[in-house]
């Protein structure tokens, strides 16, 4: 059989083309969450690590990190850009390390990259607070390192059980440095853990509406029909938009125990963009102990969301991928 490229196919059934096509002319892919700084740590001879529990991989990095200096994690930095930039994207979101591990290393390193690439891609930067926030000691240094941000990133499970107190701590930092939110948020596929629900409070409690990013939100998928409506209408009318970031989701350890409202391990975008909550794409981890074999594909990304979410709408998919991105990163 003969091997056609499919290269500037004008076929009406070449979906991809025209999808690629239309993102292009919206301004290209916008990747709203990952984390550049940790990429590529992944090697053949630590791949078992992969499959141990998300609360065990969020500290099995500390050596390589104390051990990375400034510069490694500004290649780091640069190796996950250089994929963004050869796919089109101008505009994407990072989350770096803030915690004694790494200390300011990395939010230096991605600042310095930041203005280096300036002219081919714009980062934002957000930051992860893998030392919580309910300690003193590991709240300053977070504080220090988000000044020096462009959001404010949040992980309230690495407090438990004090998630909520992680989060009034969070957004009061977020408030007196004027930065938007962005919250690792329902991670797990749960339907024991409701903490977007926490998060919304939160929202409420610091008049934080329309600047707040809920990243995931995949637990929220494992609840009754009823109470998805709900939680996502509240979220519409606080101006709480998510990112979903589907090979991140789909290879979570699933908790088969529970039992649940049938679904795959994805947030349901459907139903969030049929209530008004917007909706935007990222990455997650490359090639890390969390995702081994994640490239920094968007079109996997959004393929993958296509498919999990049993969700063709061409143009949504379009507004999704770029232009909803961009929305999202004009949060202030």
């Amino acid at each position: 059989m003969e091997n056609r490229s499919l290269k500037n196919s004008n076929e009406p059934w070449d979906l991809k083309t025209q999808m690629l096509e239309a993102i292009k002319q919206n301004g290209g892919f916008v990747s709203c969450h990952a984390h550049f700084d940790k990429a590529f740590y992944i090697t053949k001879d630590r791949l078992e690590d992969s499959n141990v529990d998300m609360e065990k991989k969020w500290n099995m990095s500390d050596d390589i990190k104390r051990k990375s200096t400034e510069e490694e994690i500004a290649n780091r930095i640069r190796i996950a850009l250089d994929i963004m930039v050869a796919q089109g994207v101008q505009l994407t979101a990072t989350f770096v390390d803030a915690y004694e591990a790494v200390g300011h290393k990395a939010i230096d390193a991605a600042l310095k990259v930041k203005e280096e690439y300036k002219n081919k891609i714009k980062m934002l930067i957000a930051t992860q607070p893998l030392g919580g926030l309910v300690d003193d000691k590991a709240r300053a240094l977070y504080e220090e390192i988000t000044a020096k941000a462009d959001i404010a990133g949040g992980l309230p499970s690495k407090d438990r059980p004090n998630d909520e107190k992680s989060l009034d701590h969070l957004f009061e930092i977020a408030k007196k440095l004027n930065k938007p939110v962005h919250v690792h948020i329902d991670q797990e596929n749960n339907p024991n853990e409701r903490d977007t629900q926490k998060l919304i409070a939160a929202v409420e409690r610091h008049s934080y509406q329309g600047r707040t990013v809920a990243i995931h939100a995949v637990s929220t998928s494992a609840q009754p029909k009823e109470y998805r409506h709900d939680l996502y209408k509240k979220m519409a009318d606080l101006g709480i938009a998510v990112v979903v970031c589907p090979s991140a989701m789909l290879s979570q350890k699933q908790f088969d125990q529970f039992l649940a409202p049938g679904h795959n391990s994805i947030a349901n975008v459907p139903e969030m963009l049929e209530a008004g909550v917007l909706v935007g794409l990222g990455v997650d981890n490359i090639a890390d102990f969390y995702l081994p074999f994640v490239d920094g594909d968007m079109w996997t990304e959004l393929r993958m969301l296509q498919e999990t979410c049993r969700y063709h709408d061409f143009d949504q998919l379009v507004k999704i991928a770029s232009v909803n991105g961009a929305k999202i990163l004009k949060y202030r």
